[in-house]
């Protein structure tokens, strides 16, 4: 097996992890919700922590790894995880939720930008984007997560055991990607090339982080409220309630693992014009059509509209000359995030105040935008 071959097996490792661990919390929210007796309004709050984890994580995952090897953070974060995963399930009150998802967020988004910056890595290895069926391999992850967690949920085991076995599989995949990830990032030595940080971005990378704006709201947004969605206004009971969470995922391990091929054919500006217009059209038939059997099939629209926005964007932002990978992939993201960071709560305000089929509209209108800013402004 050739060494690229086994870096690539290493990184892919590290994106399974990273959405199965997302995934075992998502799809424990209505249990949490109902165990702590929080309103929709509340829950929202509550899950701001961890997108604000995320928000105050990434310019410090970006500096540490423009410092030192991307290696050594991701075993950090992966660590982190292991840590946290298991105090979660001890939440007594929503102060110590919002705080123990404050540390998840942070965890969750140290991982991210270094294994991202270890893709950019070996995307010039090998000569070719390859951003996308890494993504894929999240959204798998994803996947085996919300099925999983349905499946433990449906036979009665407490959030502890649940969160406890997904911290052992973590602990468990260490000795096994750990070794091949990539040992060094090519940084730039040239003192004359252009610099730039989070904060100055220049317009094409702030353009590029709009879009990823309303793609990760979109995607947060699925994650957090679409289980307690389907369990609180989808009348059949034929099919478990994380099934519109399942399809949205399954969707986006479709959309990734074709994601590179597509974007070489059509371009960039065509694949996040056509995103925007999916996730509008998803959300409608997933809020508007009564049959069950439309709303998965609505979900799973949304789920290809999202697919490939964040590696596209990730991949452009990654490959600018005059930016540091880390630098660049961790200024889009801080913009991007901002989404994470409004989105979960604006939502539960929204459904405290209307209701939550009606809060979940302005996916619809996030998807209209990212469509209308891709076309108009991207190259």
């Amino acid at each position: 097996m050739s060494q690229l071959i086994k870096n690539r097996f290493s990184i892919g490792i590290l994106f399974l992890l990273c959405g199965l661990n997302f995934a075992t919390w998502a799809t424990r929210i209505p249990d949490f919700k109902y165990l702590l007796h929080l309103s929709d309004a509340e829950l929202g709050t509550v899950l701001m922590g961890l997108p604000f984890g995320s928000l105050v994580s990434l310019p410090l995952a970006g500096w540490l790894i423009s410092k030192f090897n991307s290696r050594i953070i991701c075993i950090v974060a992966v660590f982190l995880y292991i840590l946290i995963i298991p105090i979660i399930s001890y939440s007594m009150n929503s102060y110590m939720l919002f705080v123990c998802l404050f540390f998840f967020g942070m965890a969750g988004d140290i991982l991210n930008i270094a294994m991202n910056t270890q893709v950019v890595s070996l995307e010039a290895k090998m000569n070719k984007i390859i951003m996308s069926s890494f993504h894929a391999i999240f959204s798998i992850g994803l996947m085996i997560g919300a099925l999983l967690g349905g499946y433990i949920s449906k036979l009665g085991y407490d959030i502890q055991d649940h969160f406890y076995f997904i911290a052992g599989l973590n602990l468990l995949a260490i000795p096994v990607f750990y070794p091949n990830l990539i040992k060094g990032e090519s940084q730039s030595t040239d003192d004359d090339k252009p610099k730039s940080s989070i904060l100055h971005l220049g317009r094409y990378l702030t353009i590029l982080a709009l879009v990823a704006f309303c793609g990760m709201l979109c995607e947060g947004a699925m994650a957090d409220w679409i289980t307690l969605y389907f369990k609180e206004d989808v009348t059949s009971s034929s099919y478990a309630t994380t099934i519109g969470f399942s399809s949205f995922a399954l969707a986006m391990v479709i959309g990734r693992f074709t994601g590179d091929y597509i974007s070489r054919n059509l371009g960039v500006r065509t694949i996040l014009t056509l995103n925007g217009l999916l996730i509008s059209i998803g959300m409608i038939i997933t809020l508007y059509l009564p049959m069950v059997e439309f709303k998965i099939l609505g979900c799973f629209l949304t789920g290809l509209g999202i697919s490939t926005i964040v590696p596209l964007i990730y991949s452009q932002a990654g490959n600018q000359k005059n930016i540091e990978p880390a630098i660049a992939i961790a200024g889009v993201s801080t913009i991007a995030y901002i989404g994470f960071l409004i989105g979960p709560v604006l939502i539960g305000y929204l459904a405290d105040f209307s209701n939550l089929q009606s809060s979940l509209f302005l996916l619809v209108l996030l998807g209209i935008v990212a469509s209308f800013v891709a076309n108009k402004y991207i190259k």
